[in-house]
């Protein structure tokens, strides 16, 4: 099941809210663990092999995408008093 967390970008301290993880559909989204672009994902019918994203990184389960605000790449030691999965 998809969780919301709000983050904090610690470069320009904008707080927002992101969804993690799948929701009960198997619908979800994945970030791009270099450049973090969004990718939407279906894996209602099972798991499958993502694409590699266009700047040669990987669709991470993991990786936090960028702040919508000043685009900084994001990662656990970059956000603030947010829950982290």
């Amino acid at each position: 099941m998809s969780t919301t967390y709000t983050i904090r970008c610690n470069h320009c301290g904008t707080s927002f809210q992101r969804r993690y993880g799948l929701e009960v559909n198997g619908q979800g989204t994945l970030y791009c663990d270099r450049c973090g672009k969004a990718m939407g994902v279906d894996f209602s019918g099972g798991w499958f092999s993502l694409p590699q994203c266009d700047c040669g990184g990987s669709f991470d389960a993991d990786a936090l995408g960028c702040c919508p605000n000043c685009g900084a790449r994001l990662s656990k030691q970059d956000v603030g008093d947010a829950p982290m999965l």
